[in-house]
């Protein structure tokens, strides 16, 4: 079960440096030119990930900045756990230099950060509702959560903290919601849950679950309900039709009775342009993965279609000209948790940035946790 760890967090930072590409392919809007450079490599073995020419982006930072956070031995409480995170947050901008952090992300840290306008600095808590605030950033860097919380009588602390580590920098249903998904997959994939059944757990369990969460720390200034109401409809309807359009069950009840269960159903013809106009058609303004929907459904579309084909995954979470550092940082740390790195080439993980820092905290969180011995 360590092993899992180290290939969730491993993984996660392969899928988010092969996705960025110093830039290159993070910011390529034309899928024919990602795809012929991509295809230029002749086979992920020959793809070399290393600090020079795949640097890790913001993703890898501010995941490695929530795992740095949760494995605190400062946390005594679920108050001192988000304090962390947000400090984690606030350090690791030292560290965004060439690596694309998001607007809302930087602009939700400097109201935290003592000295960045005359006004005292906000508490992790205190970040206004922000309307734009529905992208990513929040759902790209929670995979860790999962792990810590992975077990499934610990969903109510994961989703708390889920949500607010999402909520820290992005007050906004779509965003948070991303990094509920995020979290809870990853938990879903440890406990060695069909991956099938994952976005119809969403529904049946982890959103009225959500919704209970944010009902209890509502309050009548930055998390208004009345604020919340149209990105958590938004939210979920993206989602009742992704899983609509793939035949899966909206119903825990349809979804365990299915003997032979024939879905996800996929379009007969499924290639590179095929997903890239889905991956569109999902998105809020046409850049596929950039929101905190969007970046949960195309990961997952992606994992359902690779099944554990490596090489697939990459093609489908990675190869599209949308936001694919995001798409591939939380899609290939799910693929991790679940198959682990037996059957990636070595090029691709080994000489990763970080790399001895994102080991090291797989290790601790895991190391954290209370596992019956036969387990581990």
């Amino acid at each position: 079960m360590e092993k899992r760890y180290e290939a969730t967090m491993i993984m996660s930072a392969v899928g988010d440096a092969m996705g960025y590409k110093n830039g290159s392919w993070e910011f390529q809007m034309s899928q024919n030119t990602i795809t012929k450079e991509y295809e230029r490599f002749n086979g992920l073995e020959n793809i070399v990930i290393d600090k020079k020419n795949w640097r890790l982006s913001d993703d890898t930072i501010m995941h490695m900045a929530t795992a740095i956070a949760i494995t605190r031995p400062e946390n005594t409480d679920f108050n001192s756990i988000c304090e962390q995170i947000a400090l984690a947050y606030i350090r690791c901008m030292e560290d965004m230099g060439g690596r694309a952090p998001g607007r809302q992300t930087m602009n939700s840290v400097g109201l935290m950060t003592k000295g960045f306008s005359s006004k005292e600095p906000l508490k992790w808590n205190e970040i206004p509702y922000a309307n734009g605030g529905g992208g990513c950033g929040g759902a790209m860097r929670s995979m860790c959560i999962g792990l810590k919380y992975w077990n499934e009588s610990q969903i109510d602390d994961l989703i708390a903290l889920s949500i607010e580590s999402g909520r820290i920098t992005h007050n906004h249903p779509v965003g948070f919601l991303g990094a509920m998904v995020s979290a809870l997959f990853t938990s879903f994939a440890i406990q060695n849950v069909d991956p099938k059944l994952w976005g119809t757990k969403l529904m049946c369990e982890g959103l009225p679950k959500a919704k209970e969460y944010l009902k209890k720390t509502e309050n009548d200034t930055n998390r208004k309900w009345e604020n919340y109401v149209r990105g958590w409809n938004y939210f979920e309807d993206a989602w009742k039709a992704y899983l609509k359009l793939r035949k899966i069950p909206l119903s825990l009840d349809d979804a365990l009775s299915a003997e032979q269960p024939t879905y996800p159903e996929f379009p007969e013809t499924y290639g590179y342009m095929e997903r890239m106009a889905f991956y569109q058609s999902v998105s809020f303004d046409g850049w596929g993965g950039s929101s905190g929907h969007d970046s949960v459904i195309i990961s997952y579309d992606a994992l359902l279609g690779a099944g554990s084909d490596w090489k697939e995954m990459v093609e489908r979470a990675i190869i599209h000209a949308g936001d694919n550092d995001s798409t591939g940082a939380i899609g290939c740390a799910w693929w991790g948790a679940l198959y682990g790195m037996e059957s990636v080439p070595l090029n691709n993980y080994d000489k990763i940035e970080y790399k001895p820092i994102i080991v090291g905290l797989s290790k601790a969180i895991f190391k954290s946790l209370e596992i019956p011995h036969d387990q581990k």
